[in-house]
């Protein structure tokens, strides 16, 4: 408790701005202060600075600690020669050089790779992370971000171009909801996915050289950032049960596992308290708990909308001393440069915590070698013959073909034999397109789905073009829109392309009378459809999950005319595609697949490729199925973990041209103890007659508690390939403190386990379980 001449004390404006994140720490863990004093010394002025407990291991990306400590100290002395003008001059985005002390410009926004480098061509688009969810490989996830970063040194070479990027990888969680916006940039629903596929991604984006960062990867948006249409104005209500057991783990993997140097803070508020503006997130989670130890940038202008839009401190001197009080380092915008002078003046913050903050920044240009000769990093030896490259080119292919996913096959409707057809029609507002998502580049190659399925048969589409207008960035330019109907034919086989409808616009009878007469008599239809960025993207949410405009109607028509019609989903977030699961012989498809997509999909379409991806999401069948938008409680019905309705396509479903039998279950113990594991193996045999590749999923279902738990939750997974007929050995290993095994106990504020039993469910997807055991869980 404070004495009595401490309480009696009035509290300085400065104070009060370096503890009011603190009631963020009550909401989330739950910890009760007895006064202001004890939340002073909890969040004392200067905490930015951080300081790893001794249970943190600091995280320095894969840079050596020794590497590092020499970075930060050389940092630190540049930083101690600047003046208080140089110095808050270096905290927006882009920062001005400092011409005395050979400190050149800089730029921590230099671009964006979230699935590929944006930057005009040569340049490689590989497909939207949530496709790449469905393939459930963390080593592909590697391979396509060293490609990406690869790309990044080249044009780094080739022009200057930055080495600091602000994505990937999209952690925030708002995969919870088909509804959010921009849940094409995360991999998954389920936080395990989430963190194995993040923490290869920034492996991929940072390199693995003990002296030098090959790039910054960024995760973001920390935290709870999961609505887009009121993001930079609204507060989550967040449940302590939620944050800690799914809202924050991907972040806590991207930090202890994947090491990443830059943390994003969002716009949005948590619990009341602007994320930027919370010290108990950007200091005492990220730094002392976690070990963080790169700097963390604010969403572009969060710092601004700590003032502007939450109305939080009516200044925007007081906003930025509020920032980088709590640990933020960076200003993706101008505030920080404009009003920190005015915070330093008003003593709302001290010289001392904006050093520290600095030099963490600092030491990332360091790292990545901005202050030193280009040949002293390992990454000069990249070739620029690497950009858009036809190896590059082919893992875009393969990463496509993996996360393509088999949503229904009736009667072995797919493959398609290429060699019996002689007419086919391929209809729909997707098909002419190779729509790449939102922070995209523009490769100079475009593969649509038709272009895919013309080169099957040797014929060639129309080249698309990027539109380029006036006053648009070019990384917003898009191709046309749609293709006109054309017709193809080489002698052998007549392929007639129907659009039939726009994305979202009303009905033209004329072209979608022409698309339902183009079907007619055709040996098979493909019917391509999908949302786009027209329906869902940054700062625009869904309100609906059925197709969009007309295209539920054309797909009915078409199957009128010619029940041989197969449905292929090119979207970017899910559909609820009802009426055609129930009566369409065959879906397939995804999210988009990146510029490759056309190959990609004709490879499994006529049989060149099994398909083995796999749902990284729960598809529903209605809005009405979720809860309300803005409500953050996990197990109020959210995701596979707490839904109890019947999904469209439950999480984890995906079918293959062959049959996987499992088999053989063996559990190394009846019991699961303190500090202990059990083995789970189980014989996965190719029964069918095709070479495939299958995702075995691990699940577990305690029970026993006082709490509610999830009905199950993925604690691991494999992709396996297997020949036909063969079989082989699938191992995991469950560990007493898997977070699965845990829950959050909000009157201990910790994990605990409690004492029951443990379902351990293996099978191919969340709703298709194969093989099942128990054993006891001791507390």
């Amino acid at each position: 408790m404070a004495d009595q001449k401490s309480a009696s004390r009035p509290v300085t404006r400065r104070e009060f701005l370096t503890v009011a994140g603190y009631g963020a720490a009550i909401a989330i863990t739950g910890w009760p202060l007895a006064d202001r004093a004890e939340a002073a010394s909890f969040f004392p002025a200067g905490a930015a600075t951080g300081g790893a407990s001794a249970t943190a291991t600091p995280d320095t990306g894969p840079v050596a600690l020794e590497y590092f400590s020499a970075a930060r100290q050389r940092a630190a002395g540049i930083v101690a020669k600047m003046t208080l003008a140089e110095k808050i001059s270096q905290f927006g985005n882009q920062v001005p050089a400092i011409p005395r002390l050979n400190l050149p410009a800089f730029n921590y926004y230099a671009s964006e790779a979230l699935h590929g480098l944006i930057h005009s061509g040569p340049v490689t688009s590989f497909p939207l992370p949530l496709a790449m969810g469905c393939a459930w490989n963390p080593n592909l996830m590697r391979r396509v971000y060293t490609a990406v970063s690869d790309e990044i040194w080249a044009w780094h070479k080739k022009n200057g171009q930055g080495l600091a990027m602000f994505s990937p990888p999209t952690v925030n969680m708002g995969t919870r909801d088909p509804r959010w916006g921009r849940i094409g940039e995360n991999f998954s629903e389920d936080p395990l996915l989430v963190s194995k596929l993040a923490v290869e991604t920034i492996r991929g984006i940072q390199g693995d050289n003990p002296r030098f960062l090959k790039s910054v990867a960024c995760a973001k948006h920390f935290v709870a950032n999961d609505t887009e249409d009121d993001r930079e104005e609204t507060s989550a209500s967040v449940d302590p049960r939620s944050f800690w057991e799914y809202y924050s783990r991907g972040f806590e993997a991207c930090v202890r596992e994947g090491r990443v140097f830059t943390v994003m803070s969002s716009y949005n508020a948590m619990n009341g308290i602007p994320t930027t503006a919370n010290p108990f997130l950007l200091t005492e989670l990220l730094r002392n708990r976690w070990g963080f130890r790169g700097f963390v940038v604010s969403d572009c202008d969060a710092v601004g909308d700590i003032t502007r839009t939450h109305h939080f401190v009516p200044t925007f001197a007081e906003a930025s001393a509020l920032a980088v009080n709590a640990g933020c380092d960076i200003n993706c915008g101008n505030t920080l440069p404009n009003f920190l002078g005015e915070a330093v003046d008003k003593m709302l913050i001290s010289e001392e915590t904006i050093d520290h903050s600095l030099t963490r920044s600092l030491t990332g240009r360091i790292l990545l070698g901005d202050l030193d000769p280009i040949d002293q990093s390992p990454y000069h030896t990249i070739p620029i013959s690497c950009l858009e490259s036809p190896e590059h080119r082919a893992l875009c292919r393969e990463a496509g073909r993996q996360s393509i996913v088999l949503f229904k096959n009736e009667s072995n409707t797919l493959p398609l034999n290429a060699s019996g057809i002689t007419k086919l029609a391929v209809i729909g507002p997707m098909a002419s397109l190779c729509h790449l998502g939102n922070y995209s580049g523009r490769p100079d190659n475009l593969v649509s789905p038709l272009d895919g399925i013309l080169e099957q048969f040797g014929l060639q589409g129309p080249v698309q073009h990027w539109e380029t207008k006036e006053g648009i960035p070019w990384w917003q330019q898009k191709a046309p829109s749609i293709f006109p109907a054309q017709t193809f034919s080489n002698g052998k086989v007549q392929i007639v392309y129907e659009p039939g409808c726009t994305v979202d616009g009303d009905r033209d009878d004329q072209k979608f009378d022409a698309a339902v007469n183009a079907a007619k008599g055709m040996d098979a239809v493909l019917v391509c459809v999908g949302d786009d960025q027209q329906i869902d993207r940054e700062g625009q949410d869904r309100t609906f999950l059925h197709l969009p405009g007309v295209q539920h109607d054309l797909v009915q028509a078409v199957y009128a005319a010619n029940p041989k019609t197969i449905l292929v989903i090119s979207s970017n977030c899910p559909v609820a595609v009802n009426w055609e699961q129930e009566h369409l012989p065959a879906i397939i498809g995804g999210m988009f697949l990146g510029q490759e997509q056309g190959h990609a999909l004709a490879d499994v379409l006529f049989g060149a490729y099994n398909p083995g991806g796999k749902l990284s999401t729960t598809w529903y069948r209605h809005a009405d199925d979720l809860p309300d938008f803005h409500n953050y409680n996990v197990r109020n019905g959210r995701t596979y973990m707490y839904f109890q309705g019947s999904p469209l396509y439950p999480f984890g479903h995906g079918l293959s041209y062959t049959a996987f039998r499992y088999g053989n279950l063996q559990v190394g113990g009846a019991s699961l103890q303190p500090g202990g594991s059990l083995s789970v193996e189980m014989q996965l045999t190719n029964s069918g007659p095709h070479d495939g590749d299958e995702v075995v999923q691990l699940y577990v279902h305690v029970s026993g508690g006082t709490v509610q738990r999830p009905i199950q939750q993925l604690v691991g997974f494999e992709r396996v390939h297997l020949a036909a007929g063969a079989s082989r050995t699938v191992q995991f290993t469950l560990k007493h403190d898997d977070l699965a095994l845990r829950y959050w106990n909000e009157t201990q504020y910790a994990f605990v386990v409690e004492a029951g039993t443990v379902d351990l469910l293996v099978g191919s997807s969340s709703a298709d379980i194969r093989l099942r055991h128990q054993v006891s869980l001791e507390a």
